[in-house]
């Protein structure tokens, strides 16, 4: 074969297998009663289509334990590892369809048993749990005693339509020993967030959907969560360390791995990490412009002065970017509750939170009205440490706790912080102060500071005249 040329009998074949999928109209047929294999599905567009619980599984900080073992007595772990997840899976009535280093899918279907419906996520929570007690019951003490060492897994379950299909390449149809290069793909959502699902669990945590929820029997041992990833939003259930009984002919204790938790965010973290996703963003962009520049050199001296100019700007501003972005790596081990640390800090990191959101009233409603409260409240405390008064406090956060108590409709307090406002800052909002006026019903005290201060600037005679306009 050479190394720079594809054969046209090469291309021809590639192509012909394409046009061949392309013109293929998709044939859907509902999944029976037992799943395909996948010497049934034939190598076409028909896909087998039905409702699924699958479950993903996955060895916490495996990467870790490798670098602390030698290889071949992973080889142990990996292989126990995957023998106990299998056996649960198909012990609780599910089939085992992927592996994928040390995760493993497992597939669920609706059944009637006895003239008793068992629904899939009810299988699939049953296999979670078997996994979980089997790990911690069986796997650990083993390997605790002969490697001193223990494992932790996180779950994830999703119910919902999958479809499925064979993909790949057959080997060469005159070689009996050529390897066919096939495999089936699960096609839908429903595999997606599971695997979301399972990366956002805890080690010793399940963690379920909607849909798998409202179809399990003990909903009540749920606890219902929101984490998120990225800047993305996912709700669901959890429970942890939900095992199955064993016989009582069986004496044994659980070991458990250490927790890692790897799913629950700060809010602040998740202000770095839309930081970070914004930056990172910014940067390709520059660089795809830096690109373009590159191309457009040749076409005039004039072009080339101006393009380098702006070339070098946008470096100026990667720089700056990736400079701010190594100051939010350094906090971002810092921010957890270390505030006894460094009050000044905790003061500046806790301030942050109200700057970053102002005006974000869809995240301020999501944290709700008792989390701002006592947000604020904490605010208080951290100023008094760094000499701050409670006044000195709301005149730092005046704008942001106006926002705040409109997005909850409390004007009363809304007014008061307004009237610090107007005392004591250089701006004002026309349009927050007519709203906090007529819906609070107050207007006296503010009056009096507006006439004291309309030399201050232009906000101040606009908000006074509007006032008057409304016969204060």
């Amino acid at each position: 074969m050479s190394e720079s040329i594809i054969s046209i009998t090469e291309y021809e074949s590639a192509t012909n297998a394409v046009k061949s999928i392309l013109k293929q109209s998709v044939e859907q047929i509902e999944i029976s009663d037992t799943l395909p294999i996948l010497d049934d599905i034939t190598d076409s567009n028909k896909v087998f289509k039905g409702k699924l619980s699958v479950l993903f599984v996955d060895m916490r900080k495996s990467t870790d334990l490798t670098d602390e073992i030698k290889s071949k007595k992973m080889v142990k772990v990996y292989r126990s590892f995957i023998r106990v997840c299998i056996q649960a899976i198909r012990r609780s009535g599910g089939y085992t369809r992927q592996f994928a280093g040390d995760g493993i899918m497992g597939v669920f279907q609706d059944s009637n048993e006895d003239d008793k419906n068992i629904t899939s996520s009810q299988k699939a929570v049953q296999a979670a749990r078997y996994i979980h007690t089997l790990i911690d019951y069986c796997l650990n003490p083993e390997l605790k005693k002969k490697m001193d060492i223990c494992i932790g897994c996180g779950i994830g379950i999703c119910t919902g339509t999958v479809m499925i299909t064979k993909v790949g390449m057959r080997g060469k149809e005159s070689d009996d020993k050529a390897e066919n290069e096939i495999g089936a793909v699960w096609v839908g959502s429903t595999t997606n967030y599971a695997s979301r699902y399972c990366s956002l669990a805890e080690s010793s945590e399940i963690f379920i959907d909607e849909k798998t929820h409202s179809e399990i029997s003990d909903s009540e041992d749920w606890k219902k969560v929101s984490r998120t990833k990225g800047t993305k939003i996912f709700n669901g259930y959890t429970a942890s360390d939900y095992y199955l009984e064993l016989p009582d002919q069986v004496n044994a204790e659980a070991i458990k791995s250490e927790k890692q938790v790897i799913s629950k965010e700060t809010f602040i973290k998740e202000i770095f990490a839309d930081t970070q996703e914004k930056s990172l963003a910014l940067i390709n962009e520059i660089q795809k412009k830096s690109a373009e520049l590159a191309i457009s050199l040749n076409k005039s001296e004039q072009k080339e002065k101006q393009l380098l100019a702006h070339e070098n700007e946008l470096k100026k501003e990667a720089l700056r970017l990736q400079q701010w972005q190594n100051r939010l790596n350094s906090k971002q081990s810092e921010v957890d509750y270390n505030e006894s640390n460094n009050n000044e800090q905790a003061y500046s990191i806790h301030r942050s939170i109200f700057s970053e959101t102002y005006f974000k009233n869809e995240i301020i409603k999501l944290y709700k009205k008792e989390y701002w409260l006592d947000l604020i409240q904490k605010m208080y405390e951290l100023g008094e440490r760094i000499g701050k008064s409670k006044l000195q406090v709301q005149i730092d956060l005046d704008c942001y706790l106006i926002g705040i108590y409109r997005c909850f409709g409390m004007y009363e307090e809304a007014y008061e912080v307004l009237c610090i406002q107007a005392e004591y800052s250089s701006w004002l909002s026309e349009y927050v102060f007519e709203d906090v006026v007529k819906k609070s019903g107050h207007w006296a005290k503010i009056k009096n500071i507006l006439e004291k201060r309309v030399n201050k600037g232009n906000d101040y005679r606009k908000c006074l005249d509007k006032l008057k306009s409304l016969g204060y």
